[in-house]
């Protein structure tokens, strides 16, 4: 990774600790020549600076924003962790300057996050699509306790008639969020694949599936008469009629990602995922 000599700030502007710490880090960057923007994520969609560095503080749900936000610039992302759980950020907070500092030093690595393209098509044929989606795309009711039923469909085949509380499509990155809370298995970030996890069927036979990154995915719906929705990294829900088809594949555009930890991906699951921790700690 090149040294940076521009930089932006993305922040959630409601959490008065990511505004403090943006401060601090403004003028750390500034003192070493570096052009900083600092965004307010939370502001809407505008249009950002070109910069060679995005800096991101807060928590899960910031990154995702953030990563939206970037869309299709060539702007490698890292995170400082202001939030509950923070599993995409790098940094920790008060002591990110050791890391930052290696990064404007040229001794980053980056690293290549897929994301998913997400279309819905409509009975009568009208298309929306959304922002490459970083983490997940869930179907689920519109209705808490109210089941959907859908075909799930892969590379044209039919797979199966479900019936139950949803479907997650997720990427590596997103096999550590809901995927994992619903049984899903934990991916590396790095690696290049779509997983699909049921949510609660009424069959007991249904297991998540892990599959080639270049498959396509299509969930038909059927029944809607609760109401059905569709949820894209936790920022967009809309609604779906019956005859709607929701369209997930891999997308064209990765995240880029600035790393500089030198602690294993097994240490930070460990660490921020408790996998593998003792049932009773302390003896």
């Amino acid at each position: 990774m090149k040294p940076p000599s521009s930089a932006l700030l993305l922040v959630d502007g409601r959490d008065p600790r990511a505004r403090a710490e943006a401060l601090r880090i403004a003028k750390w960057l500034a003192e070493r020549s570096i052009a900083v923007q600092r965004v307010d994520l939370q502001r809407g969609r505008r249009k950002l600076a070109r910069a060679d560095l995005a800096i991101v503080l807060g928590g899960d749900g910031t990154f995702l924003r953030a990563a939206e936000a970037i869309g299709t610039a060539d702007v490698p992302l890292v995170g400082v962790r202001l939030g509950t759980f923070g599993y995409l950020a790098e940094l920790e907070p008060g002591d990110w300057d050791d890391g930052l500092a290696r990064l404007i030093e040229g001794q980053g690595a980056l690293e290549s996050w897929l994301r998913l393209r997400v279309r819905v098509r409509s009975p009568k044929g009208r298309v929306r699509e959304f922002a490459p989606a970083l983490n997940e795309v869930v179907v689920t009711a519109a209705t808490v306790a109210r089941l959907v039923e859908f075909t799930l469909r892969i590379d044209d085949e039919d797979v199966t008639r479900f019936r139950g509380d949803g479907m997650i499509v997720a990427t590596p990155v997103g096999s550590t969020a809901h995927s994992l809370a619903a049984g899903g298995p934990i991916i590396d970030r790095t690696d290049r694949c779509l997983l699909v996890t049921p949510l609660n069927s009424q069959s007991l036979t249904y297991r998540p599936l892990v599959l080639r990154s270049n498959r396509r995915i299509e969930l038909l719906v059927h029944r809607a008469r609760h109401g059905t929705a569709l949820t894209v990294d936790g920022q967009h829900t809309v609604s779906l009629e019956e005859g709607s088809v929701v369209e997930i594949a891999e997308s064209p555009l990765d995240l880029r990602a600035a790393t500089v930890v030198t602690r294993t991906r097994f240490r930070t699951i460990r660490e921020r995922l408790k996998w593998g921790a003792p049932i009773v700690e302390g003896r």
